[in-house]
């Protein structure tokens, strides 16, 4: 049984733009989305980080997909159309495991980016 003092529910940005990654068709994507409800955040990947390690619980279904990173990728721009970075979302042994964001430049994130602002490919 998951420890649910040490791990949070997704946030509401968190939960949509995991949404918005998982809106793309590819192997594995619906049991994906079916484990969104149940999924919570186990830890942040620096103090001011966005990207945060996921966990859903074992009782259920995982995905028929491989370990790493899932086929969708989201493309993120600026406010002036500037390529800024991308999200990537992590699987681990059919579940969610993690949701990344990186960047291009000096600069690093300290929030996810407004959905607006992202394109999502399947590659």
């Amino acid at each position: 049984m998951t420890d649910h003092s040490a791990t949070r529910p997704l946030s509401p940005l968190e939960r949509r733009t995991l949404a918005q990654l998982l809106a793309c068709d590819f192997p594995g994507v619906q049991e994906l989305r079916n484990q969104l409800p149940e999924t919570r955040v186990t830890g942040q990947w620096g103090a001011e980080s966005p990207s945060v390690d996921l966990e859903v619980p074992a009782d259920i279904p995982a995905a028929q997909i491989e370990d790493g990173i899932i086929p969708a990728t989201g493309t993120v721009t600026d406010d002036s159309g500037q390529l800024f970075g991308e999200l990537l979302v992590w699987v681990s042994g059919g579940r969610l495991s993690a949701l990344e964001f990186s960047w291009y430049g000096d600069t690093a994130p300290t929030e996810l980016p407004d959905p607006g602002l992202v394109t999502v490919t399947v590659q």
